[in-house]
């Protein structure tokens, strides 16, 4: 299966909404590309935090959310371009139609799910709805909760004039999430990519685009002993192409 067909099924994938073969062809393609592993590691974190909470939700939350959300329309930027061939509805076979509508499908459970699990997690106190408000703009509420959790390991990655750059919060389970950037924006065709020294030797843990905001992977595995970031071509690479702008030792 090619990059293009199955990063747009990588949602359904994540709420097994594919057929077997499907499934098989996305998996085997996501075994070799950092990419789409990075991008279904978020998904599944997002799809097993379903359901998980009852609380009910405050009064006039919903109305918060929406003023919020279209109170920063003027601040959206608009989505990169991720594929060059992209195939009509009208065109497509039905097997590529049913796809196409299935991912559709998908993403907005994804989404709802994302604003119901921020929802429910809060109390019905006013300064609550405040903070839910905070964290929908910045996206940063799992690294919230990963800061406030057990065990927790924070890693600073720093440039070789000392000065930070990127900072993660690394969980036992071995997942882990950007806590705050300040990498300047690439130009098109470029990303940063992040890298794990595992017994001597880099691991790609995943692409974190030209501009990283929200970042999450999984470490499978042994622990990595030093993380680091490397500028690539657009789409990553299976080793490392350049030399190390950010690193930083991961204590115990």
């Amino acid at each position: 299966m090619k990059h293009d067909e199955a990063y747009e099924l990588l949602a359904a994938l994540s709420l097994d909404a594919v057929e077997a073969d499907e499934r098989e062809a996305i998996e085997a393609h996501v075994l070799g590309c950092p990419r789409c592993r990075s991008e279904l590691d978020a998904l599944l974190d997002v799809a097993g935090a379903l359901g998980n909470s009852v609380e009910p939700l405050p009064e006039g939350l919903w109305t918060s959310i929406s003023s919020r959300i279209y109170d920063a329309d003027d601040d959206v930027h608009p989505m990169p371009s991720l594929a060059t061939n992209v195939m009509s509805l009208d065109t497509a076979s039905p097997r590529r139609r049913r796809s196409t509508m299935t991912f559709v499908t998908a993403c907005a459970s994804v989404a709802a799910a994302v604003i119901i699990v921020l929802a429910v997690s809060l109390t019905v106190e006013s300064n609550h709805v405040a903070k839910l408000q905070r964290q929908l703009a910045s996206n940063s509420y799992a690294a919230a909760a990963a800061l406030s959790a057990p065990g927790h390991t924070v890693v600073d990655l720093t440039s070789s004039t000392r000065q930070s750059e990127a900072e993660f919060v690394l969980l036992p389970d071995g997942r882990g999430y950007l806590v705050n950037s300040q990498l300047p924006a690439l130009t098109s065709g470029r990303t940063y990519q992040l890298w794990g020294l595992i017994d001597g030797k880099p691991i790609s843990i995943g692409l974190m685009g030209g501009k990283p905001t929200s970042v999450t992977f999984t470490v499978s595995g042994s622990k990595p002993t030093l993380l680091g970031i490397t500028v690539e071509p657009s789409g990553g690479s299976p080793t490392p192409t350049n030399a190390m702008i950010a690193s930083g030792t991961v204590t115990d």
